[in-house]
């Protein structure tokens, strides 16, 4: 079987529109698939993403202004799909504590492929 090129722009399109929300933490357990959220999600950071779709990719933008998370040491970011019910992924990453002045931007690329 081949997945045609017309039905994989349609799942970027189908999950770029079920993008809901992003959020960063301070947990720093290694992510598994069986994850459900963060380890230890900071809410204020819970932002809606700002997305870019080219060709069969969807480039998520999560920005944190300086004016939220001061102090924060931040190891981890989701991004959530439907209305937050569901964690579409969870990335653990060396701790970045976040000063009064810092803004903060995760961008996370979803390529979508046939396999073949």
């Amino acid at each position: 079987m081949v997945v045609l090129n017309e039905c994989l722009t349609r799942i970027r399109d189908l999950f770029e529109e079920d993008i809901f929300k992003c959020q960063a933490g301070e947990g720093d357990t290694a992510p598994v698939a069986t994850d459900t959220g963060l380890e230890t999600p900071d809410s204020n950071t819970l932002l809606t993403p700002s997305n870019e779709k080219s060709g069969y990719s969807i480039q998520i933008t999560h920005s944190i202004s300086s004016v939220i998370g001061s102090g924060n040491t931040y190891t981890e970011q989701e991004v959530q799909l439907n209305s937050g019910n569901v964690n579409a992924n969870r990335i653990v990453h060396e701790g970045i504590t976040k000063g009064s002045n810092d803004e903060f931007t995760y961008i996370t690329t979803w390529h979508i492929t046939s396999g073949s």
